[in-house]
C-alpha cells in the first residue's frame, strides 16, 4: 500500500503555507472551509464569538468589539478569515460557509447562533492593515486612522473613527 492512499485528500494538492486576506478566489476559499479543523479550543472560541455576535443581532448593545490574541503563527489570521466567511455566510460553489461547519460543530446552540448570524445581510471588510499603510513607520500616531479612512472612504455608510 502506498502512503498517499492512506489520506482522504490528495497529498500533492496546492496547500497555502500562509493564510492571506487577498486569497479570495472560490477554489481557495472552498479548500479553506473544507479543511479547517475545529479543535476543542476553537470550538469554544467560535461559540463565544457567535454568542456575543447574537447580542448585536437581538438588540442594541455597546459591546461590539472582539480581541483576538495569540502567539506568532498560532492561527489568529486564519481564525479571523474563517469568522469573516461565517459572518457573511459566504457562498462558495453554491454552498454557504456555514454549511461547511455543520459537521464540525458538536454544540447545536453554536450552530443555531451561526445560522442566525448567517441569515443577516452583512458586509465584511477584511484587509491587511500593514499592506494598506502608506507609512513605513508606526511612530506616526495617526497611521492607523489614515489606513482606516483610506479603506473605508469608498463606502456609502458614514463611518466614525474615534
Amino acid at each position: 500500500m502506498e502512503i498517499r492512499n492512506m489520506f482522504v485528500r490528495p497529498i500533492d494538492r496546492d496547500i497555502k503555507g500562509v493564510v492571506k486576506v487577498g486569497q479570495d478566489d472560490d477554489e481557495n476559499i472552498s479548500q479553506e472551509l473544507e479543511e479547517y479543523v475545529v479543535t476543542d479550543e476553537l470550538h469554544k472560541h467560535i461559540g463565544e464569538f457567535f454568542s456575543a455576535y447574537k447580542k448585536g443581532i437581538s438588540g442594541p448593545t455597546d459591546k461590539i468589539g472582539v480581541w483576538i490574541s495569540g502567539f506568532f503563527g498560532s492561527g489568529k489570521s486564519h481564525f479571523l478569515k474563517i469568522l469573516s466567511y461565517l459572518i457573511e455566510n459566504r457562498m462558495v460553489k453554491e454552498k454557504g460557509a456555514i454549511d461547511f461547519f455543520e459537521d464540525k460543530l458538536h454544540d447545536p446552540k453554536i450552530l443555531t447562533d451561526l445560522k442566525m448570524a448567517g441569515d443577516i445581510t452583512t458586509d465584511v471588510v477584511l484587509f491587511d492593515i500593514d499592506a494598506k499603510s502608506e507609512s513605513d513607520s508606526m511612530s506616526d500616531k495617526d497611521s492607523i486612522v489614515k489606513v482606516l479612512n483610506k479603506v473605508f472612504s469608498g463606502f456609502d455608510t458614514a463611518i466614525e473613527v474615534f
